[in-house]
């Protein structure tokens, strides 16, 4: 009888110990699965961080060499990190931590270059924007009764007795509305709910003081006007459609205005917006905006 009673004990401890085993290996089976789809979940962000990246680099043209062939050099460093990102197997959280940081590194790298990118193609722009508006004014002359020295002194005559005012370079940002109503910056077209331009009106003492028109003109890749509130007339004759109008009280000392112009998120697309500022008819100036 007490053989009996010692394999029944012995029957139930295997049992219990069989159901504890099952549930171990349950348990262990859900946090794998659990840790592997975060591991999974991290590994796509991180690529898709580093997509999008890449993207905005391809197809960037600079004219000048030297940050050509950097701009190449980081494109190459961002595919690399894509391709060892892309044949990451293991669900070691140690190494996506280090693609991770080399990503936040590549980013501050990315943000200093792209600065000096941008400096470069605003001025060589707006050098050209001059040179058209030079251009129309020149061609408006009786070219078969003036010569072109004469129409430089002409040109010369009129910035020598400041009937232009000029301004400090234009200054744009992108901004996002919080849920709080608080605008902050931001690079993203998809999160642009306005744009933040200011500059000054320099210091004149020759031209009359008074009321000044001031208008904001924002242009997208496709070369239209973005919240388009009409049309001006400029002195050389052409129109242009405008964003924002300001009517500033103008003493012939120096005077910063800010506009701030609200727009409709979805209709901001990725790519290059360009500012430009009017004042009095007179095209000013302009700087330019890369969304993502």
């Amino acid at each position: 009888m007490n053989q009996q009673k010692k394999k029944n004990a012995l029957i139930i401890v295997l049992a219990i110990l069989s159901l504890f085993l099952v549930y171990y290996s349950f348990q262990k089976s859900n946090q794998y699965q659990n840790l592997y789809k975060i591991f999974q979940e991290e590994k796509a962000e991180l690529q898709q961080d580093l997509d999008e990246m890449i993207k905005d680099y391809t197809g960037v043209v600079v004219e000048k060499k030297q940050l050509a062939d950097r701009l190449n050099m980081e494109l190459t460093k961002m595919k690399n990190l894509s391709d060892s990102i892309k044949g990451l197997k293991s669900e070691n959280f140690n190494l996506i931590r280090k693609y991770r940081r080399r990503l936040a590194s590549l980013e501050r790298e990315n943000k200093k270059l792209f600065i000096q990118i941008d400096s470069l193609n605003s001025a060589n722009e707006a050098l050209t924007q001059e040179n058209v508006i030079a251009n129309e004014i020149l061609q408006q002359k009786d070219s078969a009764n003036i010569t072109l020295s004469e129409k430089n002194k002409e040109l010369e005559a009129k910035v020598a007795i400041g009937g232009i005012i000029k301004t400090s370079p234009v200054s744009a940002i992108a901004m996002k509305e919080r849920s709080s109503g608080k605008l902050t910056s931001t690079s993203r077209s998809s999160r642009t709910d306005a744009f933040r331009i200011n500059f000054d009106l320099l210091e004149n003492p020759i031209t009359s003081p008074g009321e000044k028109f001031v208008h904001i003109q924002i242009i997208n890749e496709d070369k239209k006007v973005v919240a388009s509130k009409g049309k001006t007339a400029l002195k050389n004759g052409s129109q242009i459609e405008y964003t924002d109008s300001l009517e500033v009280n103008y003493n012939n000392t120096k005077l910063s205005l800010v506009s701030l112009v609200l727009v409709n998120r979805d209709d901001i697309k990725k790519g290059k917006y360009t500012i430009s500022a009017f004042v009095d008819g007179v095209y000013a100036g302009n700087t330019t905006l890369n969304l993502r």
